[in-house]
């Protein structure tokens, strides 16, 4: 997210925290709306009503199974109310959740409670809410003790903003995915993800970390050889239907993606404002799960500009068949991330991915190969006398094909012997027309098979990691986990293999270039490939930066800008990018001494390229600007950020007034570097111009 914009999401959280009771009488309900106001108040600020004292909790101020001393109501709900804590030994601010009391004769309600408790302490991750104690009163009411989270819930910022710009929604969904892949290793399904149960908490570095909470109706899913834990019987729904998945809507079994349609309706929502599947009432919703395609982001939120990228990838998601959305949450973040990249989305900064992301694999959509009827082969009875007569024809046609099958090496991208191409695409087929029949065994025979076949191939691995993929999926349905983070361990290396064999076509490419020319002509068309192929190279750094291999972008960048040098074009604006992008490469790698000198590079380049009666060519200044400013502000050179990012604003302000990225980031970074010099009054007319552009966009 660009910082600006990253300052007023956290600022919205930090400002957001519960609203507790200390007094007896714990807030009011305004008669007229039955919303809760402050317990100050005499009329309802919204319509004027009456207002109802709603008394403390008997709870608070006592001491909860001798070491909880109850401080507040945090939150109360139909099942449970959840206290704010102290412990009394070590001095540890929690959460109690405690089971209603009158639900302590409802078994269901309890196996509910103790099934959320002990799928939550199963687990321990950063993104994940940590249960730390579980018991039961004297009145057999169940309770657990879990992190207190100040921070506020995704639900409660998109009641409020309606929407996240991509660059932040990014973050959340990445670290969604983090928390989710832990779960689902440990054979545990949420089954009820949805923005209320992602809370936001602001850290100490300005970042916010997602945290998912409520695992009441989770679900344990069987390991070879264990028994399975009927939790729930068979055609029981339980979820909010908003976010439920057709398989969750028609009470079939679930496995964790499940989760992963969810989590699209939950990314959609983000992204667009409103959920991509909505009824009149709860049938009418259930049903479009189950049927409608979800509808495009031009229809309903044309304005937030959702690349094309972000969206197959959140479609795929919203599959109705599992078999066709990502088979893991592993895949699931890093097509987002590569979406992300390749979309060039604002603020998104790949480099800030934990070590576990590394192990993940693009997901890969292949084309299955059918044998229609009209590839069948048909026999036909016919006189020994026709025969002979055709023989003279039909032999030396037959004898060409076999040749032709056995020894043309095919297209270049695509070599290999044409008889084992044709035994890959029938063993992809027999095995998919298995896996229909849920004969996994015959599904795992043929994909071996079309494996050893596609390792055969000379075709960039493709036919490889299409065979990878349908494997990995073949042993997720089959229960067979262990095999299946083997074959996704393998498609992270032949990916990897193929985004670096992709980067040597680049750097070979290079190599050719910077090759001494015979003459002008040559000269000048080195200048033009090189000239058309920068994006090229650009698309290979961000694969490398997106999966952390720094050092190998670095090379690549180094190595494009001294051929570009070498073919005098020095000053060319492509040169800027590299740049930038080699600055961004360096940031990562914490070189930030290396990082401004680039930057300013970049900003010279950009100057005196630029046309100002040509808009289109002064955007770039703008983020060169920007850019630079951003940095300087971060490393509080505040003097020089100051100047940068002045200019930047200026300049947008008088030649691109209606371009709403730029002049959104320019006055939130702006108003930033207010902020932290102290000047409150400006930053604070400069956040509300912010907010004003960014209401009149909605509107």
């Amino acid at each position: 997210m660009s910082e600006g914009q990253k300052g007023n999401f956290v600022d919205h959280i930090e400002n957001s925290g519960v609203k507790e009771s200390e007094t007896a009488i714990r807030a009011k309900v305004c008669a007229v709306c039955n919303k809760e106001v402050s317990s100050q108040l005499e009329r309802c600020p919204n319509d004027g009503g009456e207002l109802i004292p709603v008394m403390g909790d008997p709870l608070v101020g006592t001491t909860f199974a001798e070491k909880y001393e109850i401080i507040s109501i945090l939150g109360e709900g139909g099942m449970s109310v959840v206290y704010k804590a102290r412990h009394k030994y070590m001095e540890r601010i929690v959460a109690v959740k405690l089971l209603h009391e009158h639900l302590v004769g409802d078994p269901l309600a309890v196996q509910r409670f103790e099934r959320e408790s002990k799928a939550a302490s199963s687990l321990s991750h950063q993104n994940i809410v940590t249960v730390h104690d579980f018991g039961m009163t004297k009145k057999g009411q169940a309770y657990f003790v879990m992190d207190c989270l100040e921070g506020e819930s995704l639900g409660e910022v998109l009641e409020r903003d309606v929407r996240l710009t991509l660059a932040d929604a990014i973050s959340i969904f990445k670290q969604t995915c983090d928390g989710l892949e832990h779960a689902h290793k440990k054979g545990i399904v949420h089954r009820d993800l949805k923005p209320s149960n992602l809370v936001l908490i602001k850290q100490d570095d300005g970042s916010v970390l997602v945290k998912i909470v409520d695992f009441g109706i989770a679900k344990v899913i069987p390991k070879d050889g264990q028994a399975k834990q009927q939790l729930t019987q068979t055609g029981e729904i339980f979820g909010s239907p908003l976010y439920m998945s057709p398989e969750q809507c028609n009470g079939s079994e679930l496995d964790h993606r499940s989760d992963i349609y969810s989590l699209g309706c939950l990314m959609y929502e983000t992204l667009a404002g409103v959920p991509p599947f909505i009824g009149d009432n709860f049938i009418n919703t259930v049903v479009k799960h189950i049927n409608e395609p979800p509808p495009e982001f031009t229809r309903t939120a044309p304005e937030a500009g959702i690349p094309e990228q972000v969206e197959a990838t959140i479609f795929k998601c919203l599959a109705k068949d599992p078999a066709d959305r990502y088979q893991n949450v592993a895949i699931l973040r890093q097509s987002l991330m590569d979406a992300a990249l390749e979309a060039g989305v604002k603020g998104f900064r790949p480099g800030a991915v934990p070590e576990t992301t590394k192990r993940a694999f693009l997901a890969k959509t292949f084309e299955r190969v059918k044998l229609t009827g009209d590839q069948r082969i048909v026999t036909t009875k016919r006189r020994i006398p026709l025969l002979l007569v055709a023989s003279g024809i039909i032999l030396p046609v037959l004898l060409f094909a076999v040749a032709f099958l056995a020894f043309w090496p095919g297209p270049e991208g695509d070599r290999g012997p044409n008889y084992v191409r044709l035994g890959w695409q029938i063993q992809m087929y027999l095995a998919q027309q298995a896996l229909q029949q849920k004969d996994f065994e015959a599904a795992r025979k043929n994909l071996e098979s079309a494996k050893k076949n596609a390792l055969l191939m000379d075709d960039h691995h493709k036919r490889l990691l299409d065979t990878l993929t349908l494997m990995a999926d073949t042993y997720g349905k089959c229960g067979m986990f262990a095999e299946q983070e083997k074959t996704n361990d393998e498609i992270v290396t032949v990916n990897t293999e193929q985004v670096m064999e992709e980067v040597g076509r680049a750097q070979k490419l290079l190599e050719t270039l910077r090759a001494k020319s015979n003459s002008s002509v040559d000269a000048t068309l080195n200048q033009l490939q090189a000239e058309a192929n920068a994006d090229v190279i650009l698309l290979c750094v961000r694969k490398l930066i997106a999966r952390s291999l720094f050092t190998d972008a670095e090379k690549l960048l180094l190595q494009a800008i001294s051929t570009f040098d070498h073919l005098n074009l020095a000053n060319h604006q492509k040169i800027a990018e590299f740049k930038t992008m080699l600055a961004v490469c360096l940031e990562l790698q914490q070189r930030l001494p290396e990082v401004r000198p680039l930057l300013v590079e970049s900003l010279k380049i950009r100057k005196e390229g630029a046309d100002m009666h040509n808009v289109r060519s002064l955007r770039p200044l703008v983020k060169a600007y920007l850019k630079l400013g951003q940095f300087d502000r971060d490393q509080s050179n505040f003097k020089e950020s100051g100047e940068e990012l002045k200019a930047a604003l200026d300049l947008a302000r008088e030649k691109m007034p209606k371009d709403f990225e730029i002049m959104y980031e320019a006055l939130n970074s702006y108003g930033d570097y207010l902020r932290q010099t102290g000047k409150k009054a400006e930053s604070e007319a400069i956040f509300e111009e912010s907010k004003q552009l960014a209401a009149k966009r909605r509107m």
